[in-house]
């Protein structure tokens, strides 16, 4: 992700700029690869660790003939007749980039995923032979359009492609879609220029900031892309060919930059890749096959990495401009899971982490049936906010980077453990998702639920933590301190709701 110029339209067109390091790194797993079947696409939204990302669910409607979408740059689409209910993870109204700017990921209620986008970068000579435009497709609109309007996951990436062609594009990025039946990767390279590609079942993919398609049979139908992505680069002279084929990173992305080859080398490493001990020596594709299945919680430890345990872990001496997965950076995290042996209902989990993952849980909602959420994930607010989901998540991460080996890993290890006790609940949810009269009630209710647990949990423990740092800095200055932090919290599993703890109930729901 990345934010350049943002254009807020209202009466008049007034400018704000923004400069902010672009970096989020995504993850595919097809369900041929997964431990239980599942389709996975999986992405951190990296820009500052300051922001307000929000949790929201956007009602289907219906639309009136000559009713456009708009959004901050300027670019202008009809609607169409009915336009789909879908959940979002927006950033903050206060940054003046528009209404509920950068959707960035969700399901919508047909059961179509969406994670969009990943910034990348074209070459000079292919953004020279096509410049972007600057009022065409920019990530702020992405998510939302194709989640939208999307009945599937091809479709999706038709739609955006569609857009493309019309209306040009303001930056380079990269989107993945998915459905119960198949994923989908598209680039996007320059003003005019993308291609896409249906993801096959067997494989697993890492992807930074740089375009990854290589070798590309643009002629196939399990490919989408734009009509002159071999001519334009032919007529200006910076194909590239392999093979007898246009090898697309060759010949439209920029030089591979080591911040993106390190967590490359980094996520294929943790799920099951096989890569050399020097993770800058070698040329990675976008696709690898794993050694063995991988889990929700193998892309859970992926995002959050800091390649613990290697010798670029930045724990260790000279790394500490190593670029890690798991950036203090990171806005929002998230899983977009598809069981494709149930119902879109239930089958469509949507794994959030609002702020840093290192050291919160993935909380599981089904998004597919999901029509509205608590008030926490709603708050909208640059400043921090008590009441906000995001900034209790961002408390507690700022403080417990600042001293890992005395009190940071402790609430680690135990956010580990509750989340794999999320995990292990999944089932208990999924028989009361399959026997609800009403799905979206029980959705919904689940979503309460997990919430306000998650929410109580990461609170009392920023409690203990500053209690803690309070007494530690407080003992007898005269001689070492051996005060240790041990949390005290259970991740307990209750009847009636996902997870209680020892904190007062804030709500009931029925």
């Amino acid at each position: 992700m990345k934010l350049k110029k943002i254009l807020t339209i209202s009466a008049a067109v007034m400018l704000a700029a923004y400069d902010t390091a672009a970096a989020c790194t995504g993850v595919y797993v097809g369900k041929g690869m997964t431990s239980d079947g599942s389709i996975i696409i999986a992405r951190t939204e990296d820009m500052t660790s300051y922001s307000s990302k929000r949790f929201i669910v956007h009602q289907a409607a219906d639309h009136e003939e000559g009713e456009c979408y708009t959004d901050a740059f300027g670019l202008t689409i009809p609607y169409p007749s009915h336009t789909y209910r879908y959940s979002a993870i927006p950033g903050s109204n206060e940054r003046g980039i528009g209404t509920d700017p950068y959707g960035a990921a969700g399901f919508n209620e047909l059961g179509v995923a969406a994670t969009a986008t990943i910034t990348g970068y074209p070459n000079a000579a292919a953004e020279a032979a096509d410049p972007f435009v600057e009022t065409g497709l920019h990530e702020i609109s992405a998510a939302d359009l194709i989640l939208s309007r999307a009945g599937s996951a091809r479709e999706g990436i038709e739609l955006i492609a569609a857009i493309v062609d019309e209306y040009g594009c303001g930056e380079g990025s990269i989107i993945m879609t998915a459905d119960k039946e198949q994923a989908w990767y598209m680039e996007i390279y320059t003003g005019h220029q993308y291609a896409a590609i249906r993801l096959p079942d067997d494989r697993a993919a890492v992807i930074p900031n740089s375009f990854m398609l290589g070798e590309t049979n643009i002629g196939s139908e399990d490919v989408i892309a734009s009509d002159s992505i071999v001519t334009l680069a032919q007529e200006n002279g910076f194909l590239k060919n392999t093979n007898g084929v246009i090898n697309l990173r060759l010949t439209y992305s920029e030089e591979e930059k080591n911040s993106n080859t390190i967590r490359i080398w980094g996520g294929q490493k943790l799920l099951g890749g096989t890569v050399p001990e020097d993770a800058y020596k070698t040329e990675y594709t976008l696709l690898f096959r794993p050694r063995a299945k991988i889990s929700v919680k193998n892309v859970m430890n992926t995002l959050r990495s800091r390649y613990e345990g290697t010798k670029y872990s930045l724990d260790m001496p000279g790394n500490k401009y190593v670029r890690a997965i798991g950036t203090s950076r990171q806005e929002e995290c998230h899983i977009l899971q598809i069981r494709p042996d149930m119902d879109k209902d239930t089958g469509c989990i949507e794994w959030l982490c609002l702020g840093n993952c290192e050291f919160a849980p993935f909380v599981p909602y089904y998004a597919a049936a999901l029509t509205d959420v608590p008030y926490m994930m709603k708050v909208d607010s640059t400043d921090y906010a008590e009441s906000s989901a995001y900034w209790n998540s961002r408390a507690l991460s700022t403080i417990c980077a600042q001293n890992r080996s005395l009190y940071g890993n402790k609430v680690k290890e135990f956010m580990s453990e509750y989340e794999d006790n999320l995990i292990k609940s999944v089932s208990k949810s999924d028989a009361k998702m399959k026997t609800a009269l009403n799905k979206n009630t029980m959705a919904n209710k689940l979503c309460y639920d997990n919430t306000y647990d998650s929410f109580n949990k990461q609170r009392d423990m920023y409690r203990q933590v500053i209690k803690f740092i309070a007494t530690y800095e407080g003992e007898d200055e005269d001689q070492d301190n051996e005060c240790k932090f041990e949390p005290t919290l259970k991740p307990e599993m209750d009847e009636y709701v996902s997870y209680t703890t020892s904190l007062p109930t804030i709500v009931t729901i029925d």
